[in-house]
């Protein structure tokens, strides 16, 4: 029987949503009725906004709810005391990214399935040694490494004006004014920028969202009503000292070491339900910005 060890130092709250297959007659309604797409995603959207988006930034019922839901999915779930033991994380549920899964804890329990969660010492040719001297013998091993969450445009070299590079810019840590425009760097306008609300809103809805601001710009200047824009310092300034002040009351200050984190021990994350995001960039404060007419 092959057997398949799960290698973890940190577990990770399940909360228990299910992700049933389309059926084939689901597929063909969703193809003749268009709507209902747009109907079930704007459901979904509303879900998520005012239960979990909510839940994140502030003390309430459904931060409490999502935490008794985890809880109560891994003590129904998982009967061995052991196992259930490795699999209860030390800290509160979404401090960290929240695992939204059906069956996850049926497939860490069944047969040849093991979890690991001593610390890895180093890996040999023929396996993994834990910091106890255990081998664990492998054909294969997947890494499940992560990725760098503070990077955003970067490798690139961005320079701005006065030979000003974006690594300069962000020697101290990523910041932007409203998630998309950085001081210093006319017409630089990003998606998925410094304090975007990755964590509690739907990357698609917030890409649209930037993209339509940053297009406002754009077609200022492609009608040749400007040359270029960029935001002030103090503007600038101004809105990240006002998310700091906002961070205490999120989940991810809660105590937790996870990749929300940045330099200054606060999380690069958007403190404030998706709602407000929105409403930051339904349309530009000029006089947030440095603007050189045509």
């Amino acid at each position: 029987m092959r057997e398949l060890k799960i290698f973890q130092r940190t577990a990770q709250w399940v909360f228990p949503f299910p992700n049933p297959r389309y059926s084939r007659l689901t597929r063909a309604t969703l193809q003749r009725i268009p709507v209902w797409n747009r109907l079930g995603y704007r459901f979904w959207q509303g879900v998520y906004e005012n239960f979990f988006a909510r839940a994140m930034v502030e003390p309430c019922w459904q931060r409490r709810l999502v935490s008794a839901m985890c809880r109560w999915n891994l003590n129904l779930s998982v009967r061995d005391s052991e196992l259930r033991r490795g699999l209860t994380p030390d800290y509160q549920a979404m401090c960290k990214r929240i695992v939204a899964a059906g069956h996850y804890y049926q497939s860490v329990q069944k047969p040849g399935v093991h979890l690991v969660d001593t610390a890895i010492d180093h890996i040999e040719p023929t396996g993994v040694v834990t910091a106890d001297g255990t081998l664990h013998e492998l054909d294969l091993l997947v890494l499940a490494t992560g990725f760098d969450a503070h990077s955003y445009t970067r490798p690139m070299n961005l320079v701005g004006e006065y030979g000003l590079t974006l690594e300069e810019s962000w020697a101290d840590g990523p910041h932007a004014y409203r998630s998309v425009a950085v001081p210093g760097f006319p017409n630089l306008f990003m998606l998925m920028g410094p304090h975007s609300p990755i964590a509690n809103q739907s990357l698609v809805i917030v890409a649209e969202n930037q993209a339509d601001y940053a297009m406002w710009w754009i077609n200022q200047i492609r009608d040749g009503r400007i040359l270029s824009a960029a935001p002030t310092d103090a503007a600038t300034k101004d809105y990240n000292e006002e998310m700091k002040a906002a961070m205490p009351g999120t989940v991810w200050t809660t105590g937790c070491n996870s990749w929300y984190i940045g330099k200054d021990g606060l999380p690069e994350v958007f403190p404030w339900e998706p709602v407000r995001h929105r409403e930051l960039l339904r349309a530009p404060e000029l006089a947030d910005f440095d603007v050189r007419i045509a």
